[in-house]
């Protein structure tokens, strides 16, 4: 299969800016007529009248939001739903903080770590400094390893990590494994945040050429441990010492509680050779550089100023928010004290009403998705029944759980925000260490997930709106935050939430489907035929061309081989959420009522409307160069010119650009 389709839908970075289409007072009660509500749900304010739907329908739905929420250097991205969720995310929170508590209450330690953050950072900065000074105190091998073992116990996992992950020989356990750090080092800012931390512009630029040198040394070598043809090594601490001698790795082991008999999965030997070579090869001084730069960088977004500035003009998937210090202190919150932080947010904020209407949302949308493979006859037929049977088998893990991950009791002080932070990680890196060897169960949450806002356990940051696949335990979660308004609106009538919430589902579950390299309960297990995979990039060439034939900037057309997994969930996505609405509501699908649009209309809108978003034209050549998504405006109308059924609801002529001929329209599934 082409690209990636592992990683999960990345939130875009967001303004401030509070849309006008949804009343709060309007959530309660469940009402099943559109009539019922005031509104069809379609956010006028963000409509371009003067261009045709069956024109450009991303145009017609968002135009007006582009234009009144103009993108600019400081927030080159603007999106329209999540600008909404943040606002009401922040108001949520001050209603949520303002409840009484006592201090040893998880919701008493909740804001006694927020008001931490809010306080300032008077202490947080001679805390930089002593761990910046124990750095630089390593002046030989012996005090270099020293130093790694010393972050690794603070979760900054300079050079490798080592932590409990699932058992891809064995569904019912965790396993001790090795891979790689993060590995991103861009000169520039590697030498702003040393000349943060004191150095002189000529040290500073010397130490981030090594650093950058280390880093393209070992990136080479690493291996996406989803890689299963190169990334099961298991190996026994002697294997380990002879793959890279240098690294010490006994205290290192005995520091993280591993069985020294127990043998431990390296998903790169070749990465460990490397690090072996950088670790003999390179001076102290190189080599404190790479510390140094491991231990800022993983903090970003806690540091206090003037280190965090470095980081400002990281890409969205790097950069954490610096300035706007509601959202700083929320995020630093979910990063440290994710499974309290979420459980608080869905139990007092979401509630269960919330997540059992989407439940039943998604089970009709997983139906859907069943049947048509009774269609899809470019699989062979046993492709198609034991596809079939790992979807019906996929666990939904839909808003939050109900049996919650293990807390820490950590002390946490009101004035020392860095130390709070620190003491969080400490307890979060002893409980990968101790996942080694642990039972594991398919049906619970505790998996590692993105993006790195909410870095950690998947109960950890279930406050940022998220859907994704884990193939491990054939799941699919769906975060409690994207059981909100606007994506999800309970009690509203069904097109608002298939159209927005349901296309999403879909889309993460078309993933499922095409994850056919893993069975029914996580582990590798080839599900089609070399032929099968044939048919299915055969039939996506049609998804392939459009893309490429898409050109969103003057000389500048899309990748089509690179976003081919995205494009086909997305097309999929849309059309299987609109084939759920349709079973529901049947032939008044497409009959207008006293709103004066019909559901299908609605769900089309909303669909384009979830997806409104402001971009500088500097932000979406790096989004075009770097996602494995498409631009927004491709996501809206590639799949719609694709569906008979749009162009039924608005009626478009033949000829129309949102009404691709028959010959050519594109489906995979």
């Amino acid at each position: 299969m082409r690209g990636s389709f592992f990683l999960a839908i990345a939130a875009a970075a967001a303004a401030f800016l509070i849309a006008t289409y949804w009343d709060p007072a309007r959530a309660g009660g469940q009402q099943s007529q559109a009539a019922a509500w005031p509104d069809d749900g379609i956010d006028r304010t963000a409509l371009d009248n003067g261009t045709s739907a069956c024109t450009d329908f991303y145009q017609h739905a968002c135009g007006g939001f582009m234009a009144a929420h103009p993108a600019t250097a400081e927030r080159p991205v603007i999106s329209r739903v999540q600008s909404k969720f943040e606002a009401d995310l922040n108001r949520d929170l001050i209603r949520l903080f303002d409840e009484p508590s006592t201090r040893a209450s998880e919701l008493g330690r909740l804001k006694t770590f927020f008001a931490s953050c809010r306080s300032g950072h008077a202490n947080d900065a001679a805390t930089v400094k002593r761990w910046l000074a124990r750095i630089d105190a390593a002046t030989d091998r012996a005090t270099i390893q020293q130093a790694i073992r010393d972050l690794a116990s603070i979760g900054v996992n300079a050079f490798l990590s080592y932590g409990g992950r699932p058992d891809r020989t064995d569904p019912n356990r965790y396993r001790g494994e090795i891979h790689s750090a993060t590995l991103w080092a861009d000169p520039g800012p590697v030498q702003e945040a040393f000349q943060s931390a004191g150095l002189s512009e000529s040290d500073a630029r010397r130490d981030a050429a090594a650093v950058a040198e280390i880093v393209e040394a070992l990136r080479k070598h690493r291996v996406d441990r989803w890689d299963a043809a190169n990334a099961e090594n298991p190996a026994s601490i002697d294997q380990l010492r002879q793959l890279a001698p240098a690294f010490e790795w006994t205290p290192y082991l005995a520091q993280a509680g591993a069985d020294p008999l127990q043998r431990i999965n390296v998903t790169s030997p070749a990465y460990l050779r490397a690090l072996d070579h950088e670790l003999r090869t390179r001076s102290p001084a190189d080599l404190r550089a790479y510390l140094r730069w491991a231990f800022l960088f993983s903090l970003r977004g806690e540091l206090p100023a003037p280190y965090n500035a470095a980081f400002s003009h990281l890409s969205p998937d790097l950069r954490a928010e610096i300035y706007d210090t509601n959202s700083r202190c929320r995020d630093a919150t979910v990063r440290a004290m994710g499974v309290e932080f979420s459980r608080q947010y869905a139990t007092r904020i979401l509630g269960t009403p919330a997540r059992d209407s989407a439940k039943q949302l998604s089970e009709t949308i997983k139906d859907a998705i069943v049947d048509s493979l009774a269609g899809d006859d470019w699989l062979s037929a046993e492709a198609r029944r034991a596809t079939a049977d790992k979807l019906r088998r996929t666990d939904l893990k839909i808003g939050f759980p109900d049996v919650w991950p293990a807390v820490g009791h950590y002390r946490l002080r009101h004035d020392r925000f860095l130390e709070n932070v620190l003491a969080a990680r400490r307890f979060e890196q002893k409980r990968e260490w101790g996942r080694v060897g642990q039972a594991r169960s398919r049906t619970d949450w505790e998996m590692k997930v993105d993006p790195w806002v909410g870095e950690g356990m998947a109960a950890a940051r279930l406050v940022i709106p998220n859907g994704f696949p884990d193939a491990f335990t054939n799941s699919l979660i769906m975060t409690a935050a994207f059981l909100s308004t606007p994506r999800f609106v309970e009690g509203a009538p069904p097109e608002w939430n298939y159209a927005t919430y349901g296309t999403v589902f879909a889309h993460e579950f078309v993933h499922v489907a095409q994850l056919h390299m893993f069975g029914p309960t996580g582990l590798d297990e080839e599900l089609w035929t070399p032929a099968d995979e044939q048919a299915a990039n055969t039939r996506g060439q049609c998804v392939i061309q459009q893309a490429n034939d898409y050109h969103p900037l003057p000389g500048v057309s899309l990748p089509g081989s690179e976003q081919f997994d995205e494009n086909v969930a997305d097309y999929g996505g849309v059309r299987l959420a609109y084939e759920a609405l349709r079973r529901t509501l049947g032939t008044r699908i497409d009959q207008t009522d006293e709103t004066g649009t019909s559901p299908a209309q609605r769900f089309f809108y909303r669909y384009a409307q979830n997806n409104c978003v402001s971009q500088s034209e500097a932000s979406l050549r790096q989004s075009i160069e770097r996602d494995g998504h498409a631009p927004p405006a491709f996501r809206v109308n590639a799949p719609l010119s694709n569906m008979p059924e749009f162009s039924r609801a608005f009626s478009c002529p033949a000829g129309a650009a949102m009404a691709r001929p028959a010959a050519n329209q594109c489906r995979v599934w």
